[in-house]
Formats: structure tokens, sequence, C-alpha cells
């Protein structure tokens, strides 16, 4: 129907179609992922996002989701009694980040994954049509040690 508004057509490094998108890195070094030739089939103005996706992929190589003693179930939260205790001030330290994105409302995003593992970049477009409609890509990006 040539009235309704059509979704955008999200090309990554070139590559077209639906498919994820495959990328080898090595951590600490930037790499640039580029929707150039990224359309709108409406002529409409596009705008991206890009974002790191954490639950997908792996997490540190070595590392388990979860360490510490066991901590058994009642008693008075302090080691040995049981409970679980409380957290440190301020919260749980957070993991340093997987991947780091810079640029990530352009065409183009630098990222630098930080660790070996798998991470899951996604490229979201959105057009300015009515309504607004968006595609996605998705880039994993497969990282070596230095």
């Amino acid at each position: 129907m040539k009235a309704a508004n059509h979704n955008p057509e999200a090309v990554v490094n070139g590559g077209a179609g639906q498919a994820p998108v495959l990328v080898n890195a090595t951590a600490g070094v930037p790499l640039t992922l580029d929707a150039a030739g990224t359309r709108d089939p409406d002529g409409d103005r596009l705008r991206y996002r890009w974002f790191f996706y954490p639950e997908a992929g792996t997490g540190n190589p070595g590392q388990p989701v979860v360490s510490g003693p066991s901590v058994p179930i009642g008693g008075g939260g302090v080691p040995g009694e049981g409970r679980i205790p409380s957290g440190p001030a301020g919260g749980p330290r957070q993991p340093p980040p997987r991947v780091t994105l810079a640029n990530e409302t352009t065409p183009r995003v630098t990222v630098t994954s930080r660790i070996p593992g798998t991470a899951h970049i996604i490229l979201a477009v959105e057009d300015d049509g009515t309504p607004s409609l968006a595609a996605y890509r998705r880039v994993i990006v497969t990282t070596a040690g230095k």
C-alpha cells in the first residue's frame, strides 16, 4: 500500500537483511560498526541507537556468575549464623563493563570490548513516519584476548 508507512531497512557494515552480523575483535581495541546504506523505503528521516544487550553472549570467562562462600538460610545475618548478610555501603560492587560504546546515537558507533568472550550489540533504527516504525539488527562480536 503506497500511503502506508514501511519499516526502515537496517544495514550494518555493508550487509543487508535480517541475519545477525558476525564480527571478530580484540579486547581493548576499538572497532567501528557502520549503518551506512540503512534506508527508509518511504524517504522518512531516521534515528539511530546502538546498545549493548548484556543478557545475551558470554559472561566474564573464568569467572562464575556467583562467587563467595555458601550462605545458609536462617540465623542472624553474620558469617557462621546464616541468613544473607547486608551488602557493602552503596550496594554491591558492579563488575567492569564488558563493552563500551561511543557515538551510540549516530550511524557509526565505536565498540570497545573490554574482555574476551561474546557480546551482542543491537542497532535500532526508527523512522519519523506515521506511525513511527523501527528495524533492528544484531551484531555478535567475538572478542579474543590481547
